[in-house]
């Protein structure tokens, strides 16, 4: 790519595609040596807006604009920084960035509409009137959005139209236009629950914002629930306390089917063992919702554990379904002999992606199990996702697949090898100083007392301190018992990180941090070597390989720590910003850009 059009258009393809961080990392060499392209600057603002850094894209937006460039793109990416700005922010600061918002749309809908360029003045004019809205500017409102549906109306029929004309219509006060509007835009989206969501989102602002009477127009916008599913394998040959024998399936397939049909959902998350989970996948597809398969290690070493004994048949159609499924996430390298974490671990991704996926479309989230009441409870399978999805206040439907004949329970097990070696799932932190290797040797002992001492009082304030940590040079490596004590911690420190006065201390006024998280089974002991506890393992590794691609000042955790985090009942703000290819080669991973709860 030596030239900035196929930049651009490589950027273009990536955002497109979800990818804002990798768009980002196209765009900057692009950007030292053409620094004055526009269309690679815009796409930078775009980039960081995506990917949650909205003041760096606010700055660099305004900087264009500044420079006198007036197109409908630069504005109106400014004015969606400025409305996301007003969005995080309270009282003066949210009511500036409002002010500005608005300011930057209206004159971008009247330039618009000046060049007759029709779509831009439909999208600028109708946020310029949302924005009069939550101003407070009632009359103002109504006046923008009055044009924008006198001008719409004779628009092409398609969803954004729709949703244009329905929005208009909401803050004149129509509602039962409103709503028909919103209901013609959910038919002409069909399975574009995203963008039914957006919309949806932006109508229950709006509503807390208008006079209203009766039903709110927001509830025509509907999407199907999202469902997470799990369920007992066909027996193996010789079980001796029968749970789903074979001569069950046909029932048992009737009432997945009766259930998934009732339900429609928009995307279904489970496992893809042979008998209930491969019923519920296959359920899935037949009424053409996505499916995502969470393994707790690889395809091949699972189908071997969960789906050979059951046959040719159901080897078929584990293959099927997995080159069927939306996506397959593996949520570890490899098993772990002897130990259920793993697997409990799998439950968990499974759990929090569907949690994720529902947030992310504002709909519900319902549950559904294929379980026999026998008693058992063996750690990371059925009876385990039952009592977790109980714990968050989830609905569940459970099908029984036969009768079932009473059985001990068997706990989880997390019993020490012969080494006192436990396997036990664990949150984890890697931070990085930014600019260490650029101190002189008195910053050295600077370093030591004000941030690392900075860092220790921070431990001691925390509700849940980390159980472990090392430093080694300009990083730090921390363990804590869940999400929660993690993440909190994680913003804690890039807080310090960011606002404090460093120069006033002796260090370089651009001292920053890097922060990362994940979370996943570690092999928790003592190092003989030092006596010291250890926590490693391949996640480890994942942990540290988000670190150097994170932006200073933020904080990013893996997808697996943020649907472990939501399947926890740990509340982030939790912004996905694509997958990222990790350091040092190491293939490449999904990526959350965390913040407080708003």
């Amino acid at each position: 790519m030596d030239q900035p059009d196929s930049i651009v258009e490589a950027a273009e393809r990536q955002l497109r595609q979800g990818e804002p961080l990798t768009a980002y990392n196209t765009l900057q060499p692009a950007l030292e040596r053409w620094p004055g392209h526009l269309r690679l600057r815009q796409l930078q603002g775009l980039a960081l807006a995506r990917a949650g850094d909205v003041a760096r894209a606010n700055a660099i937006l305004a900087a264009l604009a500044a420079e006198g460039h007036e197109d409908g793109e630069t504005l109106g990416l400014l004015g969606r920084t400025h409305k996301d700005l007003a969005l995080r922010g309270n009282g003066a600061l949210r009511d500036s960035h409002l002010g500005a918002a608005f300011t930057i749309y209206q004159r971008a809908y009247r330039a618009a509409r000046g060049r007759g360029e029709h779509a831009a003045a439909e999208y600028t004019g109708i946020n310029a009137a949302a924005m009069a809205a939550l101003r407070g500017d009632l009359p103002g409102a109504r006046a923008l959005a009055a044009e924008v549906h006198a001008a719409g109306v004779a628009g092409a029929e398609g969803y954004w139209r729709e949703a244009t004309l329905a929005e208009a219509a909401l803050i004149l006060g129509d509602e039962p236009q409103a709503r028909a509007r919103y209901g013609r835009a959910v038919t002409l989206a069909g399975r574009n629950y995203g963008d039914i969501g957006t919309t949806r989102r932006q109508a229950r602002l709006l509503e807390a914002h208008l006079p209203r009477v009766g039903e709110p127009a927001s509830a025509a916008l509907t999407i199907p629930p999202v469902v997470a599913f799990s369920g007992h394998m066909i027996d193996a040959p010789g079980r001796a306390q029968p749970r789903f024998a074979r001569e069950d399936e046909a029932r048992v397939r009737a009432a997945v089917v009766d259930r998934m049909a009732n339900l429609a959902p928009a995307a279904a998350y489970g496992s893809a063992a042979c008998g209930a989970d491969l019923l519920f996948l296959e359920a899935a597809r037949e009424l053409g919702c996505e499916t995502h398969v969470v393994l707790p290690f690889p395809a091949e070493a699972f189908r071997r554990t969960s789906v050979d004994h059951a046959g040719a048949d159901w080897v078929e159609r584990f293959e099927r379904a997995l080159a069927a499924a939306d996506s397959v996430t593996v949520a570890s390298d490899h098993a772990a002999r002897g130990s259920t974490a793993t697997f409990e671990y799998a439950n968990l991704i499974l759990t929090g992606m569907a949690l994720l996926r529902a947030r992310l479309l504002d709909t519900s989230i319902r549950a559904l199990a294929v379980h026999a009441s026998d008693g058992s409870a063996l750690g990371g399978g059925t009876a385990s996702i039952l009592a977790t999805w109980r714990q968050r206040g989830l609905e569940v439907d459970v099908i029984e697949p036969g009768a079932a004949t009473p059985a001990a329970g068997v706990g989880a097990t997390h019993e020490r090898d012969a080494a006192g070696i436990r396997h036990e799932i664990r949150a984890m932190l890697f931070a990085d100083a930014v600019g260490y290797s650029k101190f002189t040797e008195d910053q050295i002992p600077l370093y030591i007392t004000e941030f690392l001492g900075g860092v220790a009082a921070l431990a001691g304030r925390a509700r849940q301190p980390f159980e472990h940590v090392e430093t080694s040079g300009d990083g730090l490596y921390m363990v804590f018992a869940d999400p929660l004590s993690a993440g909190e911690y994680a913003l804690e420190l890039s807080r310090l990180a960011t606002s404090t006065d460093w120069a006033g201390r002796g260090l370089p006024a651009g001292f920053n941090v890097r922060v990362a998280l994940h979370c996943g089974p570690v092999h928790c002991g003592l190092n003989p070597l030092t006596g010291s506890p250890v926590y490693t393992g391949p996640h480890t590794s994942r942990a540290a390989r988000i670190e150097p691609i994170t932006p200073p000042g933020q904080v990013y955790a893996s997808s697996a720590f943020a649907a472990v985090a939501a399947a926890s009942g740990a509340a982030f703000d939790l912004s996905y910003v694509g997958r990222m290819p990790l350091a040092k080669g190491y293939g490449s991973l999904g990526l959350y850009h965390v913040r407080r709860d708003r």
